[in-house]
């Protein structure tokens, strides 16, 4: 849940003051795997704009991440690859990049298959509205309150319209290169005119969010 953040906030968001760029992790959900806040700051920086990652952090997990891998790539593939990964992680849209166009498009197909499953069960992080208002309340996020996913442009859209919540601009995997690579975070500092030491970026994975 994002309440223990909620908690932290306070001393973060006011100047900041740092001689170098440093990350803070953040324990996100009791008893479940840590998720992390980075902040990118420089001396006396100011807090201007915050970032979001989406699924794990604004919506709570509900793809069949392994099921769907396997699916893709095949039981033998899948557990060579996870093998040969120092975490064990896989990141499957950089690899199927590397596939035939016919291959590609079977993949892509499958992914799409899981994500609209993952659609109809939808449901918002606890703690990510009031995380979104106590935002507000300081005048931080309001007009600059972005999002960066690798989910598709539908289900971007699915969660503006259920829970209410803007993010803008909300940058799916439509936009390349994606994350982790920085220029999906970089294109949301240069449309709002800041600094990429002024904003903060809030996700569950420094692996899959930032680089």
């Amino acid at each position: 849940m994002l309440h223990p953040l909620l908690r932290r906030l306070p001393s973060i968001i006011h100047p900041l003051s740092t001689a170098s760029v440093h990350r803070r992790r953040c324990a996100a959900m009791a008893g479940s795997p840590a998720r992390y806040l980075t902040v990118a700051t420089t001396r006396k920086a100011s807090l201007k704009g915050v970032v979001f990652d989406m699924d794990g952090t604004l919506t709570v997990p509900v793809i069949d991440f392994p099921a769907m891998y396997r699916t893709v790539l095949g039981e033998d593939t899948y557990a060579s690859l996870r093998s040969a990964s120092p975490s064990g992680s896989i990141d499957i849209l950089h690899h199927i990049e590397t596939w035939a166009p016919a291959e590609q498009q079977r993949a892509y197909e499958i992914i799409a298959h899981f994500e609209r499953q993952g659609l109809d069960r939808l449901q918002i992080m606890p703690g990510a509205l009031e995380l979104c208002r106590f935002l507000d309340s300081k005048k931080i996020s309001f007009y600059r309150r972005g999002l960066i996913t690798r989910n598709v442009d539908a289900a971007v859209d699915l969660f503006h319209q259920r829970f209410g919540i803007m993010f803008a601009p909300a940058l799916s995997r439509e936009f390349r290169p994606y994350k982790p690579d920085p220029a999906p975070l970089l294109h949301i500092c240069s449309t709002w005119g800041v600094s990429p030491n002024e904003v903060m970026m809030i996700g569950d994975s420094l692996r899959d969010d930032v680089s």
